[in-house]
């Protein structure tokens, strides 16, 4: 648990930080090209893209905020992350996923 309310230290956390950037530049393509969407690459999107802004955000949390309120801004990260997660798996599983919903965002109104 330490590891992940304090994402931005340590070696595994920068191992899984790296990974998880290598992943998105191979999922976020793939996801953009293939019609439509397709739930492994929804599902793996909505777990890696949450993970890697938690460790990232992490670094943020490092840099500017004072150190006596560091604990309970990770904490409130972590709760933020874990919620993500939560909430893109359920769209990709009960709702139209990750990839459709994005690209409707590009989607010319009618």
């Amino acid at each position: 648990m330490a590891a992940l309310l304090k994402a931005d230290r340590g070696a595994l956390m920068m191992k899984v930080y790296h990974a998880s950037g290598i992943a998105l530049a191979g999922l976020v393509p793939a996801a953009m090209v293939i019609p439509g969407g397709i739930l492994p690459i929804d599902l793996a999107l909505g777990v890696v893209l949450p993970i890697h802004s938690h460790i990232a955000l992490n670094f943020v949390v490092s840099d500017y905020v004072p150190k006596a309120s560091a604990p309970a801004v990770r904490a409130g990260l972590l709760g933020v992350t874990l919620l993500t997660i939560a909430g893109l798996t359920k769209l990709s599983m009960q709702g139209e996923g990750v990839t459709r919903t994005a690209k409707r965002l590009w989607k010319k109104g009618e």
